[in-house]
Formats: C-alpha cells, structure tokens, sequence
C-alpha cells in the first residue's frame, strides 16, 4: 500500500500550512546528510544511518545539539540507524516541507532483517509532524519495538508526562501533567507501560521540546499485539549524568509476543519551540464582557494606556445573558448593536479585537446541539458519558471532540463572527488534546491531536496577513506544538486561585520554556489581598518579559476583574508604552543579564537598541534600601560606546558613568514592596 495513501486512511490528517511563521530552506547532500532550517532551529538527518534525526539545534538558544543518540526507530536487533541504503525524497507546497526516507532495517554488519520501514516527515517553521511506518514482510516474534527513541544532554533538566487514558485516574480522563527536574546520575525520571499523550525534556528558560502524540493513539496502545500496557515510556538519567534516555516503545515484552505479517503506522508531533533573536512583546491585552459593556471613555482610556487589543470574552453569566458557545446570532439586536460600536470604537484607537472560542465546548442550546451530539462528543466510558463543564447553576457547554465533524461545524461559526463582525482575530479557550473512544466518529481510541493542530493552521490562514491569534493553554496541559501557532499564549490560570504568594520558584516551567512566544499570565483570581497579589504577580513578572491581563473597569467581566487588577495593569502597560519592545534582545531575570545585592531583587534587560532598558524589581513584601545592581554590558547591545547615560524614569535623574561603572558595585537604588523601576541605557552625547 502506497505510504502516503495509508497516512490518507486516517480521519482527520490535519493541514499544518500556516503563514506567519517565516521562511524554510532544505540542503540535501545526495547520500550524506539533509538540513532543514527555519528561523527559530535547525535539524538535521543522517542519511548513511537510516535518515534519522541527531540534530536538534537552536541558533538563538544555546546554539548546541540537543542530541546525545539520534532518534531512533528499531525492532529487537534491526534499526532504521544500520539499513544498508536509504532511499530519500524531498517536497515542498505551502511553505510545508515534506522528507521521505525509506529503506530496510538491518543489524549488527547491515545485515538487513525482514522489515521495512518508511518514514515522511512533514515540517513548518510551527510544528514538525513524524509519521513512522513498519512492514513486517512475514510474521515475527518480537520483544521489543522502539518508534523515535533518543538521547539528550543532561541540562535539559526538567521534564513534564501525561498519561494516556488507561493510567489517568480522573474520570473525565483530563488528569494534569506532571513535572519533576532532575536530581541525580542514574535516576528514572518516569516509566510507564502505557502510551503517554505527551512528554517533555527542557532547559528552563533556554530550549527544549516535547513531543506529542498523534490522534491514532490505538497505534500505540495496541496496534502491534492486540494488547495494550505491553509498552515501555521512559525517560532516565545515565550513569555517568551525561544525558536522559527517552525510551519510546510500543512494544517491550519479557518475552516474545507475535506480530503479524503486515503495516503499522505510528505518528507523533515534535513541538520545537519558536526562539528567536527579538522577540515580539508588543501585546498589551485586556478581557471584556457585557457585564456592563465598556464605554467608549473606557476604551479611549486603555488607547491612553497602551493597550492594543482586547478579547471579548463572555462565556458565561447567571443571568444566561452572555455568548452561549456554537449560538448565533450570540446576542439579542441590542446586544450586537453593542458589539459593533465596541469593535469600531477599538478600531478608531487601533486597539484589535478578537472574540472567545472554546475549542471542545458546545453549549446544549445553540443550533444542532440535539441533533449531533450523540455523534460528536467526546466521551470515554461504555455508557457513552458526554461531559458538560458546569459553573455555577449553569454551563459552559458540553464537550466534543475535534477528530469528529465537530471541528467543521467549530470552523463555521469561528467565520461567520469573524467576517461579520470585523473582528481582527480569534482566541482560543480549551487548547488541549483529550482522550476519546466515540465510536459514533471514529472506531480507534483516539485524542484530538490532530484536529486541534488542523484548526490552529487553518486559523492562521483565515487571519491573514495581519490578524492575531490568542490561545489559552492551561498550564497542566502543555503543548509547544500547539502554542507555536500563536501570537500571544494566556496562561498561569493554573496558579491563578493560588492561596500562597508567587514566588520565583512557584512559576511554571512552561510559563518560562524559552525565548518563545509572548505570554499574558492570568492575574490572581482571589478576592483577598487583591492588590497586593496582583502587585506580587507583576513585580515577578515584569522581570520575565510579561504583561498580565486584567478585565475592564467593570465587574462580572470573565476570570479577571476590574478595580484594583485593573488599575495595576494599566499602571504596568502605560511604563513600557514609550518602547518598541518588540525591536528588543530580552533578557530576562533568570539568564543572569542582571545580578543584585537582594534574593528577592530580580533584574532584567531589554537590549538590542537604543535606549536599552533595565528593570529592576522588588519582588517582596518589604522595603529594599541600597539595592546594588550589575548588568553585563554585552546584554544592552549599544556596541563600543566609551560613555553610557543612565537615565532613571522615575525620578528623571541622569548621570554619565564608563562601561565598567556596570559591574563595579556603584549602581543602587531604593525599591518599595513590590515595586519595579525602569532605567534607560544609551550611549552619551
């Protein structure tokens, strides 16, 4: 059966072409190595073994290798990496890279064996998709079958697993991942016998990447034997504390166990992570809703601000007045009179406007919800349970799972609002893969992998060229495959009712993966101390290179609130609205650009242009006198400037000082609990 035909055979192959992301180039030396480059990493496939993938590298990362063993596919003896000859063949449309290799596995000597393999990668400068094929020429008895495994260096120190359906406790099948960091030379990190939806290897702050399960999660769980939990998923430090091994296997059996003569088709994502050289921190983003509507003086005062786009969010109100998920028109005549004034009042101040959609959410009330549900939903048991997401007396809708018609009917309504709202984006809410055995829709046990990367790309296509795409990724539920088709990621909701203060180290790992996409962290959603919270926050996140989302000045607006939040916010974008931020090298408070004389004084630094920019921020609850502060003169990025002008923007005081007044310990300040100041750095006149 031809490959390509096979890969056509499961519903659902998303179409991953996305503009926005930049240009792709491919070097293909006949017979030695091909070298795709987009412009946030390079990788690289060996063709005398196999073409398997051994580089992973992030030119504005640590510029390294993330590979210490090339990924590797094999079954017991025979690997892709020791096939006598590979066949290699390249495509491109759409800015979509498509490589094929293929070949036989073989083993000790290129001895080849009796199976095939076949494996198309399909490559954007968003995602990077790995679709693995075996054919076993006869039957075999097998012990042990590997798809993708490999080995990274050791300070990809911190890592991040969801099980898969079969291990997760939760009912709803939704259990969060979990997280750890290594410790020690030798350690297991996780190992599970049943296919994990996701996994993770990272360097906090610098590079890394996951990988994401396919939606024909059946391949992995039971594809080979008919059984499932005959698998091994691991990840171990090695002995020596070099490198973590990740174990990727379908299949590993004590002792043999017979697969049958025929095709076996297993897919997954890489989620390689945008980083990039200046990274665009433009967004200064608030939520509204109809609880009131904002006025048109509020709107001419968040223009005053700096805010520059707003996302109506109103998914649900005990009043059942508000944008019932999959309804049109979502309002009464008053209420889309309401829509359209905000929308061109936003646009008379170039603030952009994007509306809320939930991914899965469908709410029993809009239009086809009774006639499609029983095919549509997402469900896990035999009863065939369809699971509504309640607040309060009410909902926010039903779930429903994207590799069913669902995900056309989901692309409908996403552009009728858009078109005929004048709308100058989308965001998303319930930006996660979930487990499903629906059979109404599909016969395998799936997850919606492939939907949701479907809907993302083709979300991209609509919005173009200039329209922006928001995604909520809950941070219990990472994906970097997902986040890298958007413009700006909400995200912290995870710490967002959080009794205890944030601390640097309470922050999660994926809110600070790399030098990615810019992120608007959810604000406390506590009532108590409510100020003094969302200062906290702020004062940690102002050194991290991100700027909070607050709701407008009015109450019952979704998550965020107005007073105090609010005030704090704004009070934030109106400090870095003088700065094209998104012209900037940031560096932020964990890259050690800057050093104080305080645990709890973080420093940052925006460099790359004229003025560079210095935070310094006071990340407690406490008075700090005599801060001393260093900033490492290569990170501001003002060339060989002899003299530099400090400019501090609080008081307006400058002063003239050498390069090497920088690091000498001459640099202080006085800081207020949780305040953070700005300094301007520029070459003298």
């Amino acid at each position: 059966m031809n490959f390509l035909l096979l890969l056509a055979l499961w519903p659902g192959l998303p179409d991953i072409q996305a503009p926005g992301g930049g240009k792709m180039t491919v070097e293909m030396a006949p017979r030695d190595r091909v070298k795709v480059s987009s412009p946030y990493w390079r990788v690289e496939f060996d063709l005398r073994n196999g073409g398997s993938l051994d580089t992973i590298v992030f030119p504005h990362g640590s510029g390294a290798n993330l590979l210490v063993k090339p990924f590797a596919t094999y079954v017991d003896q025979w690997s892709d990496r020791d096939a006598p000859a590979v066949e290699a063949r390249s495509s491109e449309q759409g800015g979509v890279l498509r490589l094929e290799f293929s070949g036989r596995m073989a083993g000790a000597g290129r001895a080849a064996g009796p199976i095939e393999f076949e494996t198309v990668w399909t490559l954007s400068p968003f995602v990077v998709r790995a679709d693995q094929k075996l054919r076993f020429t006869e039957d075999a008895q097998v012990r042990t079958v590997g798809i993708g495994s490999a080995a990274v260096r050791a300070d990809l120190d911190e890592w991040a697993l969801r099980v898969g359906p079969t291990d997760d406790p939760d009912r709803r099948k939704m259990a969060p991942a979990r997280f750890g960091k290594l410790s020690r030379a030798g350690e297991l990190l996780f190992s599970e016998r049943h296919a994990p939806s996701y996994m993770l290897l990272f360097d906090r702050g610098k590079e890394g990447f996951d990988v994401n399960v396919a939606s024909d999660l059946a391949a992995w769980e039971t594809g080979l034997t008919g059984r499932g939990g005959v698998g091994r998923f691991e990840a171990r430090v090695a002995g020596d504390g070099r490198s973590v091994e990740m174990l990727r296997e379908p299949l590993h059996a004590p002792t043999p166990m017979k697969v049958a003569k025929g095709e076996y088709l297993f897919s997954y994502y890489l989620g390689l992570p945008r980083i990039v050289e200046k990274a665009d921190r433009k967004w200064m983003h608030l939520s509204f809703g109809n609880h009131p509507w904002p006025s048109d003086q509020e709107i001419a005062a968040w223009a005053e601000a700096g805010v520059n786009i707003v996302r109506l969010h109103n998914d649900y109100a005990a009043d059942e007045n508000f944008w019932h998920d999959g309804a049109w028109p979502p309002y009464d005549e008053a209420g889309m009179a309401e829509v359209k004034r905000i929308v061109a009042a936003c646009h008379r101040h170039k603030i952009a406007v994007v509306p809320y959609f939930s991914i899965h959410e469908f709410h029993p009330v809009a239009q086809g919800y009774a006639e499609n549900e029983n095919e549509w939903k997402r469900s896990n048991d035999q009863a065939g349970t369809v699971y509504h997401n309640h607040v309060g007396k009410g909902e926010f809708g039903a779930q429903m799972c994207p590799q069913s018609k669902w995900l056309d009917r989901r692309k409908a309504d996403i552009e009728k609002a858009y078109r005929e709202l004048g709308f100058d984006g989308i965001y998303y809410d319930w930006v996660m893969t979930l487990p499903c055995n629906n059979k109404a829709h599909n016969e395998k046990l799936h997850l919606g992998t492939d939907g949701v990367i479907d809907l993302l790309a083709w979300t991209r296509r609509l919005v173009a060229p200039n329209g922006t795409l928001i995604l909520h990724l809950y941070g219990a539920m990472p994906s970097i495959a997902f986040e890298n088709f958007a413009d700006l990621v909400v995200n912290m909701e995870e710490v967002s009712g959080a009794e205890q203060m944030m601390t640097m180290d309470r922050i999660p790992i994926v809110t600070t993966l790399a030098e990615s996409i810019a992120r608007s962290p959810c604000p406390s959603y506590r009532k108590d101390r409510e100020r003094e919270r969302n200062r906290n926050n702020i004062a940690h996140l102002a050194v991290l290179g991100m700027f909070p989302w607050s709701g407008s000045a009015g109450t019952g607006t979704a998550g965020g609130t107005g007073g105090a939040t609010y005030e704090e916010t704004l009070k934030l974008f109106r400090a870095f609205k003088p700065y094209p931020l998104a012209e900037y090298r940031f560096h932020d408070a964990l890259s050690g650009a800057v050093r104080t004389s305080w645990e709890d004084v973080y420093g940052a630094v925006y460099g790359a242009r004229a003025p560079a920019v210095v935070v310094i921020s006071n990340a407690g609850p406490a008075m700090r006198k005599n801060v001393l502060w260093r900033v490492k003169p290569e990170t501001l990025g003002l060339g060989d400037a002899a003299r530099l002008e400090l400019n501090d923007i609080k008081t307006g005081r400058k002063r003239t000082l050498s390069v090497a007044e920088l690091g000498d310990g001459s640099l202080l300040t006085d800081l207020e609990p949780y305040e953070y100041r700005l300094y301007e750095i520029r070459g003298a006149p």
